[in-house]
């Protein structure tokens, strides 16, 4: 049993925020390998100083999954939305390309668009000033200077388009940044581009969307989704039931995880127990991916469960540093919707998620309740949480900047 002396030890703690807290003297420890494996101070889950940098540092330069093609499938067709708090309208161009605008007018920053529709153009409705569908300006009624003459005319004209944030797709899904950041949305899947290439992730649609308003920090459920430990006790009459032969990792060029878990048949987005039965395979995917379920992530907060019969989508999105947005999407070929069983079948699914992705958001919860006790520290992790302390070291390298003379390398 702890003592009370033995928890005064603040250098053991980890929950004491230091002033200067980028220094990297103070995740010495994230660095331990082997026994002394340890994970982010905790800290680093409840200060809005660390969560400002992991927001500029990380998020606002990384590319970060959105949303699916879907939501926007004709030309004209808008929707708005925001992330990390910025408002956005994403948008399917006449020419069919997908395009993401900061949702607000060049004149007085308005918001041009609510909800989702149709359009030609949009319009501002505070002075009318309007712009195209690719984010050109197009006009600004009666807007002169004293002498009655235009402020915008053909000399200055372009500067007065919408401000475009940088966007890709791949897979069906809408991937943005903010800022300029060090690779291309290709090099940042990694991995991701070949692994899943036969499950056809563009074919898909979402049946059903669940989102959870999160008391707690982002990084609560991404670790999580990667804690290998947790199964055997959280999952113990759901998803630890499934057998598995063996893991097979696939070496990561970027940002990304995969694993492909092996197991004789059926589909991990299901549960092992008669009356969870499924649809069947797609027939294009790789014959040795068949009998089998990957678990990835991509850096820093889509996580997907993807089977032989459709994916399970997790995004984990901040909000401050004590709450986040954790968006669960279920995905199914759209060849599967029109079969006739396809509402009784897909019933299957969301009663598995039900039970085993409630299981993790309420675990997360009580995670980040605990971890903001006075008698919390900073866990000892085992065998099975290497890459729990992997995604620390990760965070650590994008965050905290070497001082002059110190390094932060691996002991």
């Amino acid at each position: 049993m702890a003592t009370r002396a033995g928890y005064e030890d603040r250098a053991d703690l980890g929950n004491v925020e230091p002033e200067d807290i980028l220094s990297p003297r103070h995740y010495a420890a994230v660095r331990r390998g082997g026994r002394l494996m340890r994970s982010l101070p905790l800290w680093c889950y409840t200060s809005e100083r660390f969560w400002e940098a992991e927001k500029e540092r990380i998020f606002l330069r990384s590319w970060n999954l959105i949303e699916r093609e879907e939501i926007v499938p004709k030309a004209g067709d808008y929707h708005s939305m925001s992330f990390l708090g910025v408002p956005m309208i994403v948008v399917r161009g006449k020419d069919e390309k997908v395009r993401v605008f900061a949702n607000t007018c060049r004149h007085r920053g308005a918001m041009l668009a609510t909800g989702s529709g149709n359009c030609k153009a949009f319009r501002c409705p505070y002075h009318f000033w309007s712009y195209g569908l690719d984010g050109r300006f197009i006009g600004a009624p009666n807007y002169n200077d004293p002498e009655g003459r235009p402020l915008i005319d053909g000399t200055n004209k372009e500067e007065f388009g919408l401000a475009e944030i940088e966007s890709g797709t791949w897979g069906g899904f809408i991937f943005i940044r903010f800022k300029e950041g060090p690779q291309t949305l290709e090099q940042h899947l990694g991995a991701f581009v070949e692994s899943l290439a036969s499950h056809k992730l563009e074919d898909m649609a979402c049946a059903r969307k669940v989102v959870y308003e999160m008391d707690a920090n982002w990084k609560c459920f991404v670790e999580n989704y990667i804690d290998a430990y947790h199964i055997p006790y959280v999952h113990k009459d759901s998803l630890a039931q499934w057998k598995s032969k063996e893991a097979v990792l696939v070496p990561s060029r970027g940002q990304e995880y995969v694993v492909f878990v092996r197991h004789d048949e059926g589909s991990q987005l299901l549960l092992p127990f008669p009356g969870y039965d499924g649809f069947p395979p797609m027939p294009q995917i790789d014959p040795d991916r068949t009998k089998g379920t990957y678990f990835v992530t991509l850096r820093p907060g889509m996580m997907m469960t993807l089977g032989n019969d459709g994916a399970l989508l997790f995004q984990s999105e901040p909000i401050s540093a004590k709450k986040s947005r954790l968006t669960v999407s279920s995905l199914f070929p759209k060849s599967y919707f029109g079969r006739e069983d396809f509402e009784r079948l897909s019933q299957n699914y969301y009663r598995r998620n039900d039970i085993v992705v409630v299981e993790d958001k309420e675990i997360a919860l009580r995670q980040f309740a605990g971890i903001q006790s006075p008698y919390a520290r900073i866990a000892r992790l085992c065998s099975q949480e290497t890459d729990v302390q992997g995604l620390a070291n990760w965070i650590v390298d994008q965050v905290v900047t070497p001082e002059t003379g110190e390094t932060i390398a691996a002991e």
